[in-house]
């Protein structure tokens, strides 16, 4: 026994070595690195010198920050938690600081900050086959947190007024996914449609909001595409699986979006049905309650399973527009086939940029996000496809960095160095495909 515990002993002191040896050489090249923060103080790149170079550790999954400052605009949430004892928590942050309050379950309506008022409409699970199709149809997608650019393309669209209310009267708009991650206003984003979805029901119209693949990440809980900024501020109430999930209102309004729409014979989806998907055959009912089942924990067939979450699915497909090494493009026959299997005229799709709206597939598909590149938007105007200059585009914002040293006698960089490894960790633990 006594040799045995020798030999271990034996094995054990040069791991030890190697260990500490890696730790200097770590503490080492820390000391050497550079930061980048944004102009608020967010941690954006941990530069390491390797040899000649630097290798760049992307410290915004870490969600920290280095005395922030953030605009007299900047607000984050409120986070709506319904909790035991049929309460409601609220949270946001502003003004540099994490408020809270707490309701009684039954209301309907809140205010924070005096002057910011939300109201909480009954959660309904949408229709998602209409067959009496409206005057005009709106269609966008893509907006990605970008809350001015969304405002000002819905006045342009004539869908609201000039204070920002519902002015569409009983046509339609339809949201083809990708509101989330990116920008900073992703909360004002949601929390708008939410009020405009309950204003266009009074008046007769509707909003169709259809779940994108970033719709898909950010409910899985993958914080990997968030603005630095608005990380740091929800981990400062929460986490950010909390701040979405299903005991969420914004969580459960958005588990209750479908993937497929068709309004009269317009199919309308994120990313686009691949000739894969149309092969299987299953229904707009059927994968619509694939991806409600989903989120419910409930089995899913793995064929409805790649159909909503996979490459040749309805949120992530590409092909009719791009192809790679693993999706090919669509053909025309095999569009064809498509718009058969689900007695379409149309099919209208975001996800994928392209520098121009127009027809594709002898007109039978319009991709419409060319939001960064063209004023275009796509309408409906008594069936037929107009495409309309909205006299905006949306300009990513690039914002303004600072460098400094690494140091270890501050204390925020040591803990955003922890806080990246520990939210790596949390991401990595993330089952793929979403």
């Amino acid at each position: 026994m006594k040799k045995i515990k020798k030999w271990k002993l034996f094995l054990l002191y040069p791991i030890l070595g190697i260990l500490i040896l890696i730790l200097i050489i770590i503490v080492y090249k820390l000391n050497q690195s550079t930061i980048i923060l944004t102009e608020n103080g967010i941690y954006k790149t941990l530069k390491v010198p390797i040899r000649s170079k630097f290798i760049d550790f992307n410290a915004t999954l870490a969600g920290a920050a280095d005395i922030p400052t953030f605009d007299d605009d900047f607000i984050e949430g409120p986070i709506v938690t319904y909790q035991k004892d049929n309460i409601i928590s609220v949270d946001w942050y502003q003004n540099d600081k994490a408020h809270h309050k707490t309701y009684d379950s039954i209301i309907k309506n809140f205010t924070i900050d005096t002057t910011l008022n939300f109201s909480l409409p009954e959660i309904k699970v949408p229709v998602t086959e209409i067959t009496t199709t409206p005057d005009k149809i709106a269609f966008i997608s893509d907006i990605h947190g970008d809350y001015e650019y969304m405002d000002t393309l819905l006045k342009n669209l004539k869908v609201i007024d000039s204070l920002g209310n519902w002015s569409f009267g009983e046509n339609h708009l339809v949201i083809a996914g990708d509101m989330v991650d990116r920008g900073t206003k992703v909360s004002t984003v949601l929390w708008k449609i939410v009020q405009l979805s309950e204003q266009a029901e009074l008046a007769g119209g509707m909003i169709h909001y259809l779940l994108g693949n970033h719709e898909q990440y950010v409910l899985r809980g993958n914080f990997s595409r968030v603005h630095p900024t608005n990380l740091f501020a929800i981990q400062q109430m929460m986490s950010f699986k909390d701040a979405f999930s299903n005991k969420t209102y914004i969580g459960q309004w958005l588990r209750t979006r479908p993937v497929l729409l068709k309004i009269g014979t317009i199919l309308i989806t994120h990313g686009g049905i691949s000739p894969e998907t149309a092969t299987k055959k299953y229904s707009i009912k059927q994968i619509n309650q694939a991806i409600w089942d989903y989120w419910n924990d409930k089995p899913i067939d793995e064929n409805l399973k790649e159909i909503i979450l996979g490459k040749t699915g309805v949120t992530q497909y590409r092909g009719y527009v791009k192809q790679n090494d693993e999706i090919k493009k669509s053909s025309k026959k095999e569009v064809e086939e498509i718009l058969k299997v689900y007695n379409a005229s149309h099919i209208i799709v975001g996800h994928t940029n392209v520098s121009t709206i127009e027809p594709l597939y002898d007109g039978h598909i319009y991709n419409i996000n060319a939001i960064e590149t063209s004023p275009q938007a796509l309408f409906f105007e008594n069936g037929i496809p107009k495409i309309i200059n909205t006299g905006v585009i949306k300009k990513e914002k690039t914002p303004q960095v600072y460098f400094r040293d690494f140091s270890f006698f501050k204390v925020n960089d040591l803990k955003m160095v922890a806080l990246t490894i520990k939210n790596i960790v949390k991401l990595s633990s993330i089952s793929h495909p979403y």
